[in-house]
């Protein structure tokens, strides 16, 4: 379904280096500025299997061993240009002079603010009891600042 408004997928190149925009031109007859979607974009790359009706994605993403042009998405995942394109966000931190890393997925104990956060949460429960809200307060930024870095870099 065509979304007007919605993020839209940046360009690639064709493996001749040749732009290849995955969005129809404003002035196409039928489907103007829509997605082309994976089937166009396979066959503009020439990487469609001779006659063959392809699956959009294998059952949950599970492709069988060894096959690589088993469903488009598989066809695509497995292109260079795609393999190396960086995530939206990533793009953003980065052109703003940022690191971006990614931690794997459910190992919060080894992301460094989780660190951070254990160590300042036992600060602020040492501090001991606060009274009034600006007492909290207090006492919150200073177990933030009590941190060493020397705890954030391990």
């Amino acid at each position: 379904m065509h979304q007007p408004n919605s993020p839209r997928i940046c360009s690639s190149r064709l493996p001749t280096d040749v732009p290849q925009p995955f969005y129809f031109p404003k002035d196409h007859p039928s489907t103007p500025s829509w997605f082309k979607g994976m089937e166009v974009i396979i066959w503009e790359r020439d990487l469609w299997p001779s006659e063959e009706e392809l699956l959009t994605q294998c059952l949950g993403f599970h492709c069988p061993p060894g096959r690589t042009n088993c469903c488009c998405w598989r066809i695509l995942f497995l292109q260079p240009n795609f393999m190396s394109q960086k995530s939206q966000l990533q793009e953003l931190v980065e052109s703003r002079s940022h690191l971006c890393n990614f931690y794997l997925k459910y190992h919060c104990k080894l992301n460094f603010i989780e660190q951070y956060w254990e160590v300042a949460k036992l600060h602020f429960c040492m501090a001991g009891y606060a009274a009034m809200i600006n007492e909290m307060e207090r006492k919150v930024i200073q177990s933030l600042d009590d941190i060493l870095l020397l705890h954030i870099q391990q």
